[in-house]
């Protein structure tokens, strides 16, 4: 992953207002819907505190409370259930190899037990899962697409007119141009999403309006390049990864059909 600068080269930008898990399946879920396309374009990771992939849940270095779903239903890929499963018994097995023993994977279970479908990780480690899924997941979509981090905090989203795309707000003074922009910014009772522009202020709590797809939704109709993935939908608050999938899967679909497919004269 690399630092993006307001206006990097290399195609239009999907822009993620937040970075954290919901970004990352989001991001995961659209680079594997468009690479067979081979559609030229940057996702773009914007995050407060450069917490990427893990966002406030899973990113605490010293933290080892435990998932509340089972490592059955938590892969990052709907078509390959057992991914975190394979992936877990591979981290296990590697750092048996490194250190001579085996490192709990559970506090659930004895320090020598292998992880199976119904293990509970510890946060931190499913973390370390989507972080390193992302990186990999980047890394096969290139040369096409490519993933960008920067640690910034997003103070606005908007739709562009002039171009029909989207522009997004950093607190550093920077703007952000975008083909769509993507709110992830988690539970809005935690942190308070990003002003949207063209959205009624009873929109932005107790969390954002969208449609099926994910298109934020207006008293106009659905902003066309605007997105919401995540706790912060309107209510979504208390949904769990496998939920967050769904929605990323769907939204995915969506850029990639209307946004990234969609010839610029025709926006």
């Amino acid at each position: 992953m690399g630092d993006a600068a307001a206006d990097d080269g290399g195609g239009p930008a999907i822009v993620f207002a937040g970075g954290g898990a919901g970004a990352a399946l989001a991001a995961i879920a659209l680079l594997r819907a468009t690479t067979w396309l081979r559609l030229a374009y940057r996702i773009v990771l914007i995050d407060d505190y450069g917490r990427f992939a893990r966002g406030r849940p899973y990113g605490g270095a010293g933290d080892d409370c435990l998932l509340e779903v089972p490592v059955k239903h938590m892969s990052a890929l709907p078509d390959r259930p057992c991914h975190l499963l394979e992936w877990a018994r591979a981290r296990s097995s590697s750092r048996r190899r490194t250190s001579g023993a085996a490192p709990a994977l559970s506090t659930t279970a004895p320090a020598s037990a292998a992880c199976g479908p119904d293990t509970l990780l510890p946060r931190r480690v499913y973390g370390d899962y989507l972080a390193e899924t992302l990186a990999a997941t980047a890394d096969w979509a290139s040369p096409y697409a490519s993933l960008h981090t920067r640690t910034d905090r997003v103070v606005g989203v908007g739709a562009d007119d002039r171009d029909g795309g989207a522009k997004v707000h950093l607190a550093s003074g920077a703007g952000v141009a975008a083909a769509a922009a993507v709110v992830a910014t988690g539970d809005p009772a935690a942190a308070a999403p990003p002003p949207v522009g063209g959205g009624a202020p009873e929109a932005q709590a107790p969390g954002l309006s969208v449609c099926s797809c994910g298109a934020l939704t207006t008293p106009q109709g659905e902003a066309a390049r605007l997105f919401a993935v995540g706790t912060v939908r309107r209510g979504a608050a208390d949904a769990t990864v496998p939920r967050i999938r769904d929605q990323a899967e769907a939204m995915a679909q969506r850029i990639a059909d209307t946004v990234l497919r969609t010839p610029p004269g025709r926006r």
